[in-house]
């Protein structure tokens, strides 16, 4: 299953859930007074959009959402009112609509992490030619803030807003890894939930980059979302304590070979973490071998955990 399949699996799953009152039985569903489904719609037909979507119509939303046609087609209708959308009555599709920048200004202009990370990230990107991004945690995904390309990149760069699955990817591995026990047990349940035929699989990954990372700081992913190409994550917690971000470097696994990260690009990524750690926060950096302490804020009892969770 590809990416963009994997996040429709998981949205629809998930709104299973939700519908049962946390994935219980339907004979028993929990009152959930304040939660508003329209709003959660709403929102969920924006992030139906993803990269290289400019036009999507009702009924591809309707697809990817599971929301029924005509309750889309109200939504949009909404939404397009109030700027969030732009429809194009010379095709009948929508595309996303500037207002919808805003939302994200106020969070980029909150945390302020990527204008500092992003002269080290572009420091690591020329002296490696990979593609160093970082990433924040939103539910069952992370979302790219910022990336940086070297000189001669042998991939892409992932666009500001780009959304990736944590179940996947050594980013999303690496923001399990930061999480509390509490948060990261409620995470590992609703993975379980939406890939219930990749859970197994998918688990053993997680637990295996949780020990890695807080062995060596950072984790390993080779080949786990796109064959062929291989990364390498390290998690940063936000000064607040309220938001996990990542760091990663993808290349071609001809490039970024387990050794090369082993040996030199992992512990270079760390260390990239470690100084936006004393840049931001002020406080000294931390010794070679305690990057995980450094880069998830010190959450070492969550950690330690790794392996028995």
């Amino acid at each position: 299953m590809d990416p963009r399949g994997r996040r429709a699996l998981a949205r629809r799953q998930l709104r299973r859930q939700g519908d049962d009152g946390a994935g219980g039985s339907r004979s028993a569903p929990v009152e959930r007074t304040e939660f508003n489904r329209s709003a959660a719609r709403g929102l969920d037909i924006l992030t139906a959009f993803t990269v290289g979507d400019q036009f999507l119509g009702n009924a591809e939303i309707a697809h990817r959402t599971g929301i029924p046609k005509p309750t889309v087609s109200r939504i949009t209708a909404t939404l397009t009112e109030l700027g969030y959308l732009n429809y194009d009555d010379r095709i009948g599709k929508y595309e996303i609509g500037p207002r919808v920048l805003a939302l994200s200004y106020s969070l980029l202009s909150k945390l302020q992490v990527h204008t500092h990370a992003r002269p080290f990230m572009e420091e690591l990107a020329r002296e490696s030619n990979c593609v160093v991004g970082l990433s924040i945690l939103d539910g069952l995904n992370v979302v790219f803030i910022e990336s940086a390309l070297g000189d001669h990149p042998h991939a892409r760069r992932a666009s500001v807003g780009f959304r990736v699955p944590i179940a996947f990817t050594a980013m999303g591995w690496s923001c399990i890894a930061a999480m509390n026990l509490a948060e990261r047990a409620e995470t590992l349940r609703k993975i379980e939930a939406a890939y219930p035929k990749q859970a197994a699989e998918i688990l053993r990954n997680i637990q295996q980059a949780i020990a890695d990372v807080w062995k060596h700081g950072y984790c390993i992913s080779l080949g786990a979302l796109s064959p062929g190409s291989n990364a390498v994550g390290v998690p940063y917690l936000h000064p607040d304590g309220r938001h996990i971000l990542a760091f990663n470097m993808t290349a071609p696994d001809s490039v970024l070979t387990r050794r090369a990260i082993e040996t030199k690009w992992g512990p270079r990524l760390v260390r990239l973490v470690q100084r936006l750690s004393t840049t931001v926060a002020g406080r000294p950096l931390a010794d070679a071998d305690s990057g995980a302490a450094a880069a998830t804020g010190g959450r070492a009892p969550a950690a330690q955990h790794a392996a028995s969770d």
